[in-house]
């Protein structure tokens, strides 16, 4: 009516709500602009990289009628890879960046560390004392199987007593800033020496499982920089919510992790991925995603990750 004046918005121009869940391969940088003289040469925008997935869904990625865009909720660093939801609903992607709503995720990583001789001299002692110097067939069969679970045990310790309590750097200025990075769980799936390093290379790989909840800036790299362990691979391997739906190729152990290229040595891959949207036809049942890969959620995906937020606001 005359009197109403409410605006009318033609249906067309509409934008309908999208959610995806990517596999960002190494290379992609998840922002406006590439760094100059950090990020590697052939890096790729994440909204370069996009916008050839969705070339022939112009309707999804905006265009002179739709002005929305597909965004990167949260981010992973250049030489990060694995799960990474994207969306053009901004009030679903300040909810799951929202610092009270965080949602747990696994990250799995392989790290260098220095001290193998220590590390396996500890272990090796603490075996025999827990062995009780026990020389039965059993026992000695066991044997590496318990020092390997020690060193396990070792590298975790390290990692949480790095990490148990702030710290605080003091930049040019004076200013100090307090630095904490908590994490929900660390498993330490294996560790030891490549057949390849030399004797006199007193360093070692671990292969662990980190889980966080509130994602800082270079949380995972900080808790093991934090450890004085250095990332040599880093992967998401899981979102909650998605867990269960959606799955990944994960690296199982070192040698695995060094066929792979992702420790110096192995086979490197020196290109970025191009990716690839996969219909929910094409991605069947199996739900697994390779490096590349772009897959819509589904309705009963968003609604699962909304409903973990709802329940924590009842659980507060």
């Amino acid at each position: 009516t005359e009197h109403d004046s409410s605006a009318t918005i033609p249906i067309s121009f509409i934008t309908k709500p999208r959610y995806y869940i990517c596999y960002k391969p190494r290379g992609v940088v998840c922002s406006r602009r590439r760094n100059e003289g950090v990020d590697r040469e052939d890096s790729v925008l994440i909204s370069d990289w996009l916008a050839k997935v969705f070339e022939a869904a112009e309707n999804i990625i905006g265009d002179d009628n739709n002005n929305a865009t597909i965004k990167t909720v949260g981010r992973l660093d250049e030489e990060s890879e694995g799960m990474l939801l994207l969306t053009n609903d901004g009030s679903f992607s300040r909810l799951l960046c929202d610092p009270e709503f965080g949602l747990m995720k696994t990250y799995r990583v392989v790290v260098r560390g220095s001290g193998y001789n220590k590390l396996i001299t500890d272990t090796v002692e603490q075996s025999d004392i827990q062995n009780n110097s026990n020389t039965n067939e059993d026992c000695v069969a066991n044997e590496e199987e318990v020092t390997h679970e020690l060193m396990k045990k070792r590298v975790f310790e390290r990692i949480e007593s790095a990490n148990d309590t702030p710290t605080v750097t003091t930049d040019m200025n004076g200013k100090q800033t307090i630095h904490h990075f908590p994490f929900e769980t660390c498993n330490v799936l294996d560790v030891g020496k490549l057949p390849s390093q030399h004797l006199s290379d007193d360093s070692y790989y671990a292969l662990i499982d980190l889980v966080l909840c509130e994602g800082k800036r270079h949380a995972v790299r900080r808790i093991c920089k934090n450890a004085q362990l250095r990332v040599c691979y880093l992967s998401r391997i899981s979102v909650e919510g998605l867990d269960g739906q959606y799955d990944v190729i994960k690296t199982e152990s070192i040698a695995e992790a060094h066929s792979n290229g992702f420790i110096p040595g192995g086979r490197h891959r020196d290109f970025v991925l191009n990716g690839k949207l996969i219909t929910r036809s094409d991605h069947k049942d199996t739900s697994l995603l390779h490096s590349g890969h772009v897959v819509e959620l589904r309705d009963c995906d968003v609604d699962r990750i909304f409903a973990l937020r709802t329940q924590q606001e009842l659980g507060s």
